[in-house]
């Protein structure tokens, strides 16, 4: 492989022209391809995919209105004011949402025709809704003493408003069957809509100080892309509303905002820490190399490993994951490794083709072996780390070619600060593996942190709601309504499922019959009987005959007979009421209740949908008994359990189908990664030409920097998670080049090859620590999560590469020196 680069080198020396143009033809296609990718910010692709073969958690994860809601808060002692406010916010919103149709609907009053066109629907169907349970309760209504007292009390109707607005309603039902409807009706108001009240046809809370609107976008809840526009406006709108309504507070809370403020806060954080820290390098590497040209050199063969990677990752995929490119900056650090070991290598050799005989060698093995350490990420079922790798393989491999293939034809003799060059020289020359007191405090640290990891093994966090961001916006809007409404508890939505909707509501009888007994064992505060809104053809049909068959000729001529002794006692006329008759004699056919247009497609669309996939689903809002705490043991995961354990059932919460998911997944990667060393110790077992003690020995500090890391991660109480497992790969991967690298110089027949590796390392180690470090200060805990491990095992790294490795190898070499002699 060297000579092949020493080839190369010699060709473009004597054919300048191929040269540049061959590089400019790669950046150029390479940043056009690298341009057309679409950078989506999804964040569910954050969740191991879970789309099994029955398709029973597909639904899950797929994208549904009900959890793309977003809840607009209108908070204040005044509801006339909150009312006026919120029907003027909402059209302002909308008329500005003319540009950037960003929303699908609003629900936020009830219409003013909905009522009379409820109670007309419900006159032309009344059989479909009254339950044969109810029709032994009819019966003991058919009295002359309860005819009595209805009559009384239908007066009473009439002249109410309802009654002023609709007689007919009330002239059609003498008996009182609407209240058995109203019976039957009520669980469906007491579960998960209990927690409003209408005021001037408007929703408000219980106590009557805050009006909600329910907001359905037209994108899905993790395109924070999209979303983008939709908050943007709000905010802007927000702002312009505080002045003029000083007594109004407007919030808004839900997944697609929790969505929005997540992608913003990880663009902030790139652009204030990370990017930060990289200025910082930068200014640091200036100061030593004392030349503007040299900052060209080292950015642009890591450019051009981002444009080969993110081109690569176009043709193969299309798009690429914001919050996996976020992360990749720093596996951008790694490949920087390279470019500062060629160019730092030139500091000491004059001949740019000696550079390329000594550094080839190292540079692709470092690449190689992290590559591979990067290919365990391939196998995991979750998209951003499939991305990550991928992404990371192909810069690092695309940054170490342009080092070795046109680097060495930019760069000439580096004009370096030279006092800074000797302190750090007079660093690496310090005899740090021959101080015994070191050496015993490194091995200490080891011993102790393997034991540790021995006796307690690795902590794996999978609650993923760890990894969000929450704005301080969102977080007082959604603790406000649900101290509001649920007293402390959250809403979770459940679903049955079907291939028509008709299936969907018939299999909603299960989740109905699962959820009253997790009810009666105190797990389930209340829910949404939807059943008991939407019935199903067949049972409307079964209700009708019903119906039909109990009004017999015999029992219509007893309410005839009662009605005429009960009227005029209420000062009402008989005849009046011979709407009945008709209502009890006419002919009825089922008719599907979603499809009348009847319902607020607002509301309806949190009782039903179909999904994009072609299934139609059932959802009810399920308040449970506890969800202080997550857990295998929480009341909330006990019903989740025994609804999942029902295949026509479905759990709408993406991490209680994850949480199992990433447990495994943790496991998976432990052999992945195990794997991974072994690839790595075969590649140098190849390396050093079967040398078994010099494999042994490069492969040390790779293994021991990984067990510290581990140990000193359960030491501090820190715990791995999805994003961690990222970043563990980064430590095992700057460990294989550190390795490598001194095992190179070592090796060497040149003493000055070490001290060469370890000035590489030295930038190296300085840039990434820097980089590394700039994480712990983030706002985003994704981010900031991978803070402290991986500092611990970068810190590890460099350690035991200045140290432990070179004291072993001078320890082999003494006692084969003795071995020798005798």
């Amino acid at each position: 492989m060297t000579t092949v680069f020493v080839k190369l080198y010699g060709y473009f020396s004597r054919h300048k022209a191929w040269m540049w143009a061959s590089m400019l033809v790669l950046f150029v296609c390479c940043g056009y391809l690298a341009s057309q990718i679409y950078l989506e910010e999804d964040i569910a692709k954050l969740m191991p995919s879970a789309k099994d073969e029955n398709g029973e958690t597909r639904l899950a994860f797929s994208n549904l209105r009900i959890k793309d809601k977003t809840f607009l808060l209108f908070d204040g002692n005044d509801p006339e004011e909150l009312a006026e406010v919120c029907d003027s916010f909402i059209e302002q919103l909308m008329e500005r949402d003319s540009v950037t149709h960003a929303i699908g609907d609003i629900f936020y009053n009830l219409p003013e025709e909905l009522i009379p066109d409820a109670a007309s629907y419900l006159l032309d169907h009344a059989p479909a809704y009254i339950d044969t349970d109810s029709y032994a309760k009819l019966d003991s209504l058919l009295t002359l003493e309860n005819m009595q007292r209805q009559m009384a009390d239908n007066r009473e109707a009439l002249l109410s408003e309802l009654g002023q607005m609709m007689p007919e309603l009330i002239l059609s039902d003498p008996v009182g069957i609407r209240l058995l409807l109203q019976e039957q009706v009520s669980p469906l108001l007491q579960g998960g809509t209990s927690g409003y009240q209408i005021i001037d046809n408007h929703f408000f809370v219980p106590d009557s100080t805050v009006c909600v609107a329910f907001i359905t976008p037209r994108f899905s809840a993790t395109d924070t892309g999209q979303g983008s526009a939709l908050f943007r406006m709000m905010n802007q709108l927000i702002e312009e509303y505080k002045p003029l309504h000083p007594g109004v507070t407007i919030s808004y809370h839900g997944t697609p905002a929790s969505g929005f403020y997540n992608s913003t806060q990880i663009k902030e954080d790139l652009t204030t820490t990370i990017l930060g820290a990289l200025v910082l390098v930068l200014i640091f590497l200036l100061f030593c190399f004392k030349s503007w040209k040299t900052i060209p050199l080292l950015l642009l063969p890591v450019a051009f490993g981002t444009l080969f990677g993110l081109a690569l990752m176009y043709v193969l995929k299309g798009q690429f994951s914001l919050l996996a490119l976020g992360i990749g900056g720093v596996v951008l650090g790694v490949a920087l490794s390279y470019v500062l070991h060629v160019l730092t290598h030139r500091v000491y050799v004059d001949d740019p083709e000696q550079v390329i005989r000594d550094q080839a060698k190292p540079v692709m093995l470092g690449c190689f072996t992290t590559i591979g350490s990067f290919a365990g990420l391939l196998f995991i079922q979750t998209d951003i780390l499939r991305d990550f790798g991928l992404f990371a393989a192909f810069a690092i491999l695309g940054t170490t070619l342009f080092s070795l293939v046109y680097l060495p034809h930019l760069m000439g003799k580096p004009s370096i600060n030279q006092q800074a060059f000797k302190a750090i020289d007079k660093l690496n020359a310090w005899p740090f593996d021959k101080s015994k007191t070191l050496i015993a405090v490194i091995l200490a640290v080891v011993t102790v942190s393997i034991g540790i990891y021995a006796l307690q093994g690795t902590h794996f966090d999978a609650d993923m709601h760890n990894l969000g961001y929450e704005a301080q916006l969102t977080e007082y809007s959604e603790n406000l309504l649900r101290d509001k409404t649920y007293t402390g508890e959250k809403q979770k939505y459940f679903a049955s499922k079907g291939s028509t909707m008709e299936e969907a509501i018939a299999n909603f009888t299960l989740l109905d019959h699962k959820l009253d007994s997790l009810q009666q064992l105190g797990l389930v505060k209340s829910y949404t009987h939807t059943n008991q809104l939407f019935i199903t053809l067949e049972e409307q049909q079964r209700r009708i005959d019903a119906w039909q068959a109990y009004w017999t000729p015999e029992k219509l001529e007893q309410v005839r007979s009662l009605i005429a002794k009960a009227a005029p006692q209420a000062g009402m006329k008989a005849e009046a009421f011979e709407p009945f008759f008709e209502l009890a004699t006419a002919d009825y056919e089922p008719e599907a209740l979603y499809e009348a247009g009847l319902v607020p497609e607002g509301y309806l669309s949190t009782l039903m949908e179909e999904s994009y996939g072609g299934d139609f689903l059932c959802f009810t809002t399920v308040r449970c008994a506890n969800d202080s705490v997550r857990g295998s043991d929480t009341d909330y995961i006990r019903i989740c359990d025994a609804v999942a354990a029902v295949p026509e059932l479905l759990v709408l919460d993406t991490y209680y189908y994850t949480t199992g998911t990433l447990i495994q997944m943790s496991e998976d990667f432990n052999v992945l990664q195990w794997l991974s060393m072994a690839f790595v110790f075969v590649v140098l077992l190849l390396s050093f030409r079967f040398k078994l003690s010099y494999a042994v020995l490069g492969f040390m500090p790779i293994l021991l920097s990984w067990m510290m890391t581990l140990g000193l991660m359960d030491l501090f109480g820190s715990s791995f998670n999805l994003i961690s497992i990222i970043i563990s790969t980064f430590i095992f991967g700057i460990g294989v080049d550190y390795s490598i690298f001194v095992m190179n110089g070592l090796t060497a027949s040149d003493q000055r090859m070490l001290s060469y590796h370890k000035t590489a390392i030295f930038f190296s180690a300085v840039t990434l620590i820097v980089t590394v470090s700039s994480m712990l200060i983030a706002t985003h805990p994704a981010i900031r999560s991978v803070g402290f491990s991986t500092l611990a095992g970068l810190l590890s790294a460099v350690i035991l590469s200045y140290v432990l490795q070179p004291a072993v190898f001078r320890w082999m070499r003494q006692k084969l020196g003795r071995k020798e002699q005798a």
